[in-house]
């Protein structure tokens, strides 16, 4: 399985891809890829849910977005 989507850091791990409930900047997500987060000091996950920048969240529990 590949990414759907870039992210632009190469020492974030790539895990896989989950169908989402989420909206950002008020366009509701379906599908995202989820990503183990390189920064020991912030959350643990990475949603991405296009290539563009700012089009993500983080998060300790990626479940909670999930269908």
């Amino acid at each position: 399985m590949k990414p759907s989507f870039k992210h632009d850091c190469a020492d974030c791990k790539f895990v896989g891809k989950i169908f989402v409930a989420l909206t950002l900047e008020g366009v509701k997500k379906k599908a995202a890829d989820l990503y183990e987060s390189c920064e020991t000091g912030g959350s643990k996950y990475i949603l991405r849910c296009s290539s563009r920048g700012s089009d993500y969240i983080t998060t300790n529990n990626f479940t909670e977005y999930m269908l």
